[in-house]
């Protein structure tokens, strides 16, 4: 029997020209002929990876406003900025002012003289505010 023979391919070796030229985005030719890279930075041991430590939340007991509340400032503790204040006080219409105005305008006060409940704070409900972060902290309600 015959033996098959492979048929050879003749196998072409390049040899890189001496004289290459560098392409224009190539790092340059070092002293050896080779490319000069950048040398990486010098080590130090203050160069330290600093790994932060996860922060906790956690919530603070509820401020329970003790404190007997009037229609005057009083001092207490702020539920928000939790700081020691004295509230600062405004005045709204309330029950008692609506009732009252009603009331005299029955009785026979029709000529204006039932509005006066309206106009004076002693009639009125009092809003306690923070004077610092201005959070609502009470309402005292004359009726």
């Amino acid at each position: 029997m015959a033996e098959k023979q492979r048929p050879q391919v003749p196998a072409v070796m390049y040899e890189p020209h001496p004289e290459r030229y560098p392409e224009p985005s190539a790092p340059p030719l070092g002293p050896e002929g080779g490319y000069e890279y950048p040398s990486p930075p010098p080590y130090s041991y203050r160069e330290t990876t600093i790994v932060e430590e996860p922060v906790y939340l956690v919530p603070q007991p509820p401020i329970i406003v003790a404190g007997i509340f009037s229609s005057k400032p009083t001092s207490t503790i702020c539920p928000s900025c939790r700081q020691h204040i004295t509230t600062q006080v405004t005045y709204r219409l309330g029950k008692l002012s609506y009732l009252l105005c009603t009331s005299l305008c029955m009785v026979g006060c029709c000529f204006g003289c039932c509005f006066v409940p309206l106009f004076i704070k002693i009639f009125k409900d009092a809003d306690h505010y923070c004077p610092y972060c201005q959070f609502h902290i009470y309402r005292y309600k004359r009726l």
